[in-house]
């Protein structure tokens, strides 16, 4: 049987402390044959002196800091596999991940990416017990195709991160990578998004990445994060083709949910506004009903606006799932 190479794309930024435990996870990947690659973003933490050690075993490159999206655009222009797998650099991955993904491939040639479950760890490495499961959990061990792509992606029906998906390297280069504009979040679901526009994707209902909880995250800013995903659903409901009125329907609504985040924000920091630009833009895509629903909310919010000083918000920012 042919085995395929696979590139194990690692992306990094000021995080050699977790790093070790990371790569060492990458290299006990069953699946042969395979090249890991690590883009080093413009570390200053010893990262560069941390990989001398690795050798030949692993390719590493570095590069003044651009961000997320270059990194990865740039790590995988390097690759040479025909597959392309993501390993975040304080993440870990079970042996198997590659093994069950390529082989959801070769059982659904039509799909795009394939992409499984992710389970939380925290910061010292231990199971939390807690697994992200999609929508009305499916119930089955059985792999699962669904024709459209993006919606799956953008609904969401599967978890599809870099850390969770294994996709042909020929259709990143098709869509030409990640998208830069998208500079404090949003941009992997974008990816995979417009990956999921070519064809289907497959689920694997099995846990193929674990997430690492408990320590400073590199994006901070609620308001940035939001405005990305304003920008997210945005663009691929402007893409979306006319006769998928219920998808389209979902994007709108999501649209709408994540004003709602940024106006309940606002209201329990006590700081922080909804760019004008943004909800103007986002209002005009939504229908009258939506666009009222919205204002009721915001004045809500502005009634209960806690003065400077009090307690922030507590509980999910995020209520739409991943």
């Amino acid at each position: 049987m042919n085995r395929p190479l696979v590139s194990l794309i690692i992306c990094c930024y000021n995080r050699a402390e977790w790093l070790p435990l990371t790569l060492e996870s990458a290299l006990s990947q069953r699946y042969r044959p395979v090249e890991i690659i690590v883009l080093d973003d413009g570390s200053e933490d010893g990262t560069a002196e941390l990989m001398a050690g690795y050798g030949d075993r692993i390719r590493y490159h570095r590069q003044e800091n651009q961000g997320i999206a270059a990194a990865r655009s740039n790590a995988c222009r390097l690759a040479t596999g025909e597959f392309i797998t993501f390993l975040d650099d304080d993440d870990l991955m079970p042996p198997d991940r590659i093994e069950r993904l390529l082989g959801a491939l070769r059982q659904h040639p039509s799909a795009v990416f394939a992409v499984g479950d992710l389970a939380y760890i925290d910061e010292k490495g231990e199971p939390t017990g807690k697994r992200w499961l999609p929508e009305n959990h499916y119930g089955t061990e059985e792999n699962i195709l669904f024709e459209h792509g993006d919606e799956a992606v953008l609904w969401p029906r599967v978890a599809a991160l870099p850390h969770t998906t294994l996709f042909r390297r020929a259709d990143g280069e098709r869509i030409g990578w990640f998208d830069g504009r998208y500079r404090f979040a949003a941009e992997d679901k974008d990816f995979y998004a417009r990956l999921g526009r070519l064809g289907p994707v497959v689920y694997v209902p099995h846990v193929v990445s674990l997430y690492r909880q408990g320590h400073a995250s590199l994006t901070r800013n609620a308001m940035r994060t939001w405005s990305s995903q304003l920008q997210l659903f945005e663009n691929h409901l402007a893409a979306v083709e006319p006769d998928r009125a219920a998808f389209r329907r979902r994007l709108q609504w999501r649209i709408l949910t994540t004003l709602k985040q940024m106006e309940r924000y606002r209201t329990a920091e006590g700081s922080g506004n909804v760019p004008e630009d943004d909800r103007s833009r986002a209002l005009a895509l939504l229908p009258w009903r939506d666009r009222m629903k919205y204002y009721w909310f915001a004045g809500k919010m502005r009634l209960r606006r806690r003065p400077q000083g009090e307690s922030s918000m507590s509980g999910k920012e995020n209520e739409d799932g991943i």
